[in-house]
């Protein structure tokens, strides 16, 4: 009996000593907040909504969307840098809102890449060229080819300086080797009311605010900065099917703060793998002019550093073009 008793006790020393693990991950006593460093009601908010709906099941714990909008995605950002690290704080960011904040120097960002974990991709989409439904612009080469002829006198709207409808407009100069005239706004709104009355000649918005329009009759897409085609408007052609080379996605992933264990990065990353695949979750995306592209944590890593490569160039183009 002596024996057995000094057995339970040097179990119980081991196991005080043993490592804790991710495998106590999640917490069901603490919720996962979510960051979304946009207003509430935008694409961004609701899908982040969306994906804490279906993942509040599969993981078996609550979830918080909180709202922390602010000088271009930058606050949400500072806050989710500065989190704790146990994978119950994590952001949905559009990367090339956040990308931009920390590669554009002026901005004087408290963070870079290294300050965050990848967790998964699991939107991607990209920005249409809208003109009005009666301009004469037919294609993307009859607007470069205005450009052309005339520099800088095309007015081209975008939904603020430095934004994912700006750079687009910066990479499609820079590879026909035209300018435009940059008109900017606070948002896709008031974009959309300028160019319903002929203030800018072409906008660079996203589909979600511009196919109602197109459907109205009142707008026509004459390119899309996608990879490919999207499904939304698959009659519509790419920058590229119209021999320029030129792609500018929109990607959306959720991440953490840096140092998230493994363990419980690839929890999150599987779960929001299998939310994805669920047709009832596709259906609220197709509802949003939203499609699906998963990415597992190490692809998302390396599809980053690409991507912030890339929009290095454009802001250095962009600051070039303001002097």
């Amino acid at each position: 009996m002596r024996n057995f008793f000094k057995g339970l006790a040097l179990a119980a020393a081991l196991w005080s000593f043993a490592p804790a693990t991710a495998a106590a991950f999640p917490d069901a006593d603490k919720p996962i907040t979510i960051i979304v460093p946009f207003s509430p009601g935008g694409t961004t908010d609701v899908s982040a909504r969306t994906l804490a709906e279906f993942l509040e099941p599969e993981l078996g714990v609550s979830f918080e969307v909180v709202n922390r909008p602010g000088a271009t995605t930058q606050i949400g950002s500072t806050a989710l840098s500065q989190a704790e690290p146990d994978g119950h704080t994590l952001s949905l960011a559009s990367l090339p809102s956040l990308v931009m904040t920390y590669v554009d120097e002026a901005r004087q960002a408290p963070y870079d890449r290294s300050s965050f974990t990848p967790i998964a991709h699991y939107i991607s989409g990209a920005n249409l060229l809208a003109v009005q439904a009666d301009s004469p612009y037919k294609s993307v080469n009859d607007l470069v080819e205005a450009a052309r002829k005339k520099p800088r006198t095309i007015r081209m709207g975008t939904v603020g300086l430095m934004s994912n409808g700006h750079l687009p407009g910066i990479a499609l100069e820079d590879t026909a080797s035209v300018q435009f005239a940059f008109v900017h706004f606070n948002g896709a709104a008031p974009l959309v009311t300028a160019l319903l009355a002929g203030d800018v000649d072409v906008a660079i918005n996203g589909t979600q605010t511009t196919i109602p329009h197109i459907k109205a009759g009142k707008m026509r897409a004459i390119g899309f900065f996608g990879e490919r085609r999207t499904a939304f408007l698959p009659d519509l052609p790419t920058l590229r099917d119209q021999q320029i080379d030129v792609a500018a996605p929109s990607s959306f992933a959720v991440i953490g703060p840096a140092g998230m264990e493994a363990e419980t990065v690839e929890i999150l990353s599987n779960a929001i793998k299998t939310v994805i695949a669920k047709p009832e979750f596709q259906d609220r995306l197709t509802a949003l002019s939203l499609e699906s592209n998963f990415m597992a944590a190490d692809e998302l890593e390396a599809y980053w550093a690409a991507f912030e490569k890339r929009q290095a160039r454009l802001i250095e183009l962009a600051r070039s073009a303001q002097q």
